[in-house]
């Protein structure tokens, strides 16, 4: 109704009023009251109606501005961008446009929230397989009821349950590792599992089902059971899982009750396992276990070992026989301990039965030793008397006092302290050694100047090239000599003063010796001439004879102090010990087995057996057992094939078929 209308309604509705009022003859004054009341009944009308309107108005405004609020949280919440609206719309219009794109939101926030909540369902997941290692991820807070599902609060996640799924997969292939080495060393060790096996089906332990869960629970991991051979003892087999069916159907007689399977009762079988702390605990404690029981037994066999060969190369035994016993007893099983313990029982009762030949062959050494660091015979006598007393002869009964060890640690040790006697003089014994030869020419060529034949030689009847070898060697004498001459000088002061004692050799101090040659040389250079002194040491030698010790092969014999003896060439031990002039004991060669591979005697801590002679002094007695057991005995082969064949049994026999008589008195 527009204003015209109204007001034709009014004016119209004022002259019916006043038309009736008049026909019904009311005073003026009543006829005001009805027209203003009236008046005012329109004016209330009129409010009102437009009051309702303008609280509708408000109601609508209410209503946008709420689903503004809401369309901004989520925005927020979603990362979305906010809508458009145009202020110019009507109120409705806005509402309606702004309830569309809340739903959208909505949508959207939940589509978002479900992929949220998939991953961290996931992570969580992962989290309780492995004792919540992976860690929980940050989540932005918000201080809406709203969660924050962005586009790049999903992307964290999305990078945490990466992170989450890599942990997962480092501990289960630690966890894997772990249980693959503890599979590995129960076959090694012969280790049986914490299992019980009863008609063919493994089962948990009564007596420790912790325990015996937990390798239940490797054993279905790794998907292997143990398998028993026929005599009920564990070898160290495994074999995949099969079935009851498979496992009857494939029974074979090698074993004694084919390959176990699973208990019956699946509420036996353990879960799975997963790489949580405790399982990876549990893991680690058990390998570790297995690991040091391992170390131990290797540990035992390498110290039975380094016995065992030090004896078996003290008594000569060959090394194909060594080899043998080490190629068949390999591993770290009680079986192979005890076989190694066994050996060396065997063969300290050899040795106690053959300690003479021990001390004879240490005594070898030890005259080595002295013969490559020219000790006179006064100086041997001194440094270790025990070296002279006589061992028993063939009629001669030991006393049961007797101390064999004792004796035998006392030569031991002496021949330690002479090699390092050697190592300490090595330098100083090259140089001498490089002295004597010089000398030994220097004297080669006065004998030569004496020959007066050996410049009539012609053609084939002589040597051409006789004097110009000469030539070369007089100038190689000529300087080389004062060289050396010279650096011993400097050297053997020195080295007296940093050890406060005298250098001796063959009983007289080395620096006075020569000074001497040098001052009688300065005096007399022509008319020198070195004697040869006689020899010496027939009491010496023939102690060693009277103790069964060979003589050991020697440039030449004992000198007096102060004689010509100094010049002596170096003996063939100290040549063959090069710059340091020791001897070399027997080692093994680089093709002996060992309980652990072959040895390397080029590598940094290879195994050296200094205990024995070197092969170009073996003595008497050595040889006489090698002459005596090249035959193999009757029941060689027999032992052979029944695997029972060692060296302690390999000598047994070839000391009781020995028959010598350097041999009948041990």
């Amino acid at each position: 109704m527009d204003a015209s209308t109204l007001s034709a309604l009014i004016d119209t509705s004022s002259k019916e009023l006043e038309e009736l009022h008049r026909q019904l003859g009311c005073p003026n004054d009543e006829m005001d009251k009805a027209m203003s009341a009236l008046k005012a009944c329109i004016y209330d009308a009129i409010h009102a109606q437009v009051r309702q309107v303008e609280t509708r108005v408000a109601e609508v405004k209410v209503s946008c501005e709420a689903h503004e609020r809401r369309i901004q949280q989520l925005c927020s919440a979603t990362g979305a961008q906010p809508p458009t609206i145009t202020p110019s719309q009507p109120l409705l219009a806005q509402r309606a446009a702004l309830q569309a794109e809340e739903a959208r939101l909505e949508s959207i926030y939940a589509a978002q929230c479900d992929q949220c909540d998939l991953v961290l369902n996931q992570i969580h997941t992962l989290n309780m397989c492995m004792s919540e290692a992976g860690g929980a991820p940050s989540l932005p807070t918000r201080t809406d009821a709203l969660r924050d599902v962005t586009p790049d609060t999903l992307c964290h996640l999305e990078s945490h349950l990466l992170h989450v799924q890599q942990v997962y997969k480092d501990r289960k292939i630690q966890m894997e590792s772990d249980l693959s080495e503890i599979l590995q060393l129960w076959s090694e060790l012969h280790v049986m599992p914490d299992v019980a096996i009863n008609a063919g089906h493994v089962s948990v332990h009564d007596e420790r089902p912790e325990e015996s869960q937990f390798h239940m629970s490797i054993l279905q991991y790794t998907q292997q059971m143990p398998t028993l051979e026929l005599d009920g003892e564990f070898r160290g087999q495994f074999e995949p899982i099969r079935t009851a069916e498979e496992s009857t159907m494939d029974a074979t007689p090698s074993r004694v009750q084919g390959t176990p399977t699973l208990a019956a009762d699946t509420s036996a079988v353990p879960e799975l396992l997963q790489p949580t702390d405790a399982v990876m605990a549990k893991s680690i404690k058990l390998r570790e276990s297995l690991e040091r029981e391992k170390t131990e037994r290797e540990s035992s066999i390498q110290s039975y070992y380094d016995e065992l060969c030090e004896l078996w190369m003290r008594f000569d035994v060959p090394e194909t026989e060594m080899d043998a016993f080490v190629l068949d007893h390999r591993g770290s099983t009680l079986q192979v301990v005890e076989a190694y313990r066994t050996e060396l029982d065997k063969m300290r009762a050899l040795k106690s039965q053959h300690m003479a030949l021990f001390i004879s062959k240490t005594r070898e050494q030890i005259w080595e030793q002295w013969d490559a660091l020219y000790m006179s015979e006064a100086e041997r006598r001194n440094t270790f008397p025990a070296y002279f007393l006589a061992l028993p002869g063939e009629d001669e009964t030991i006393s049961a006092t007797f101390d064999w060890d004792e004796l035998l640690a006392e030569h031991e040790s002496m021949y330690a302290k002479l090699a390092e006697m050697l190592e300490q003089r090595a330098p100083i014994l090259s140089l001498i050694g490089r002295y004597h030869t010089i000398c030994h020419e220097a004297r080669a060529l006065e004998e030569s100047a004496q020959d007066g034949s050996r410049l009539l030689g012609r053609g084939n009847r002589g040597d051409p090239g006789r004097l110009l070898r000469e030539e070369k060697m007089r100038k190689r004498v000529k300087v080389q000599k004062p060289k050396l001459e010279q650096e011993l000088l400097k050297v053997l002061p020195a080295w007296e003063a940093e050890h406060h004692m005298p250098f001796m050799m063959d009983g007289t101090r080395f620096v006075d010796y020569l000074r001497d040659q040098l001052g009688g040389a300065k005096e007399n250079p022509r008319t020198q001439r070195r004697t040869v002194p006689q020899k010496t040491g027939a009491e010496l030698s023939s102690s060693r004879a009277a103790n069964g010790v060979p003589e050991t092969p020697r440039q030449g014999p004992l000198k007096r102090p102060g004689t010509a003896s100094m010049n002596r060439a170096p003996t063939s031990q100290a040549r063959r010990g090069g710059a340091h002039g020791t001897s070399r004991p027997r080692m093994a060669s680089q093709s002996r087995m060992t309980p652990y591979g072959a040895v390397a005697t080029n590598k940094p801590g290879a195994k050296r057996l200094d205990s024995t002679s070197s092969t170009d002094t073996v003595v008497h007695h050595a040889a006489t057992l090698s002459s005596s057991i090249t035959s193999p005995a009757p029941d060689d082969d027999d032992l052979f094939s029944a695997g029972q064949r060692t060296p302690s049994s390999y000598l047994a026999s070839s000391f009781a078929r020995s028959q010598t008589p350097a041999m009948s008195r041990f």
